[in-house]
């Protein structure tokens, strides 16, 4: 994607997307060469600081970083990946608004109305594609002919590079009990329909800390199962309990897996989980995590390879080391240490128990 940008989209001092520059600049550091770690005959350059990224996240106030400060590596994760979203979307709000005002500059030159095919789409669009933003929903038939009363999540919906490339689609769903004197939202006495909302992430949070979950597609498992909510009071002030269930409606190309290995407790507080879980190298998603719709249809059974893993050093919550392993090519590893890089043996260099280190974060690419 940076190599794309950078390659078609001209450089400005006066930029509107620093982090996004700086990172086009760290990227453009590193020299291509697809030689083999193993058989270069020169030794690998020296490492450097990137300061025009530290000083480009300075600028942004989610951020105080300064050099040698201690991050967690997936909130990190979230403040750049989100912020470089945020760049992208300011640019594109800004095309689309430079769009609507040349169309209305035109029709009023042309004394017409502008032409609705050549509006350009609000920021305010709604997932369904009808512009009102009205979060109401809609009615969906969903399994065995029963209504289903969809809404999208409040967040903007604007696409960018980033939710194209990260973007995974979950529908959570309410399911109601049948109570007598209850009323649907079309006013008819009987079952309500289920709720359902749809909501954007950039990556999947995976709960470990189950006895049960001792692999990803465990743990996947435990994220997309069935949670029965106790105490629920509805409209007549019955209390009742209602079942949740969050399920995938789509997929993207990179699928980003978060291992939650903090466990909060009053005593204690933040303890790391440190038990390993067991991760494939090629991940199929299975039916069973997806919604009925037609749109997730397309992902079920899809394939993903392992293309990184990032894991965390130490026995404690509150600090460590973070060292990453990354998939150069078809077969060959490489693991980052700080300034240090060497080569994995195998594919079972990755995929092993490690006893210095937890998986963390994985990122796998569909096959």
């Amino acid at each position: 994607m940076l190599w794309s940008i950078k390659e078609n989209v001209a450089f400005s001092f006066n930029t509107t997307t620093p982090l996004l520059e700086a990172l086009i600049q760290f990227m453009h550091e590193f020299r291509h060469d697809s030689t083999p770690l193993a058989q270069l005959e020169t030794e690998l350059d020296e490492p450097f600081v990137p300061e025009n990224v530290y000083e480009a996240l300075r600028k942004k106030n989610v951020f105080n970083t300064l050099r040698g400060q201690q991050e967690d590596a997936n909130e990190f994760m979230d403040y750049l990946i989100n912020a470089i979203h945020e760049e992208m979307a300011n640019v594109i709000l800004t095309q689309q608004q430079q769009q609507r005002h040349q169309n209305k500059k035109q029709a009023e030159n042309a004394n017409v109305e502008p032409n609705a095919n050549t509006r350009a789409p609000s920021i305010e669009t709604s997932l369904d594609g009808d512009g009102s933003g009205d979060s109401s929903g809609w009615l969906e038939v969903g399994p065995k002919n029963k209504g289903v009363l969809v809404r999208d999540s409040e967040q903007s919906t604007i696409e960018t590079p980033i939710n194209r490339i990260f973007g995974v689609t979950l529908r959570s769903t309410l399911s109601v009990p049948q109570v007598a004197g209850s009323e649907d939202f079309v006013g008819h006495a009987g079952k309500p329909p289920q709720s359902s909302n749809r909501e954007s992430l950039q990556w999947l949070p995976l709960n470990v800390s189950s006895d049960t979950v001792d692999t990803i597609e465990e743990a996947l498992d435990e994220l997309f199962a069935p949670e029965t909510i106790e105490g629920h009071t509805n409209t007549l002030g019955q209390t009742m309990n209602i079942k949740k269930q969050y399920l995938l409606e789509k997929a993207p190309p990179v699928l980003v897996l978060y291992l939650k290995r903090l466990l909060f407790s009053h005593k204690e507080g933040a303890q790391k989980i440190h038990k390993f879980i067991e991760y494939p190298e090629v991940l199929t998603l299975s039916p069973k995590w997806f919604t009925r719709s037609a749109e997730a249809s397309k992902y079920k059974n899809k394939k993903y390879k392992l293309c990184s893993a990032i894991y965390h050093h130490g026995m404690h919550a509150s600090g460590g080391h973070y060292t990453c392993d990354i998939l150069r090519s078809a077969s060959e590893w490489l693991r980052f240490d700080d300034g240090d890089i060497g080569c994995l043996s195998s594919i079972d260099d990755v995929l092993d128990e490690k006893k210095d280190r937890t998986a963390y974060i994985l990122f796998y690419t569909i096959c």
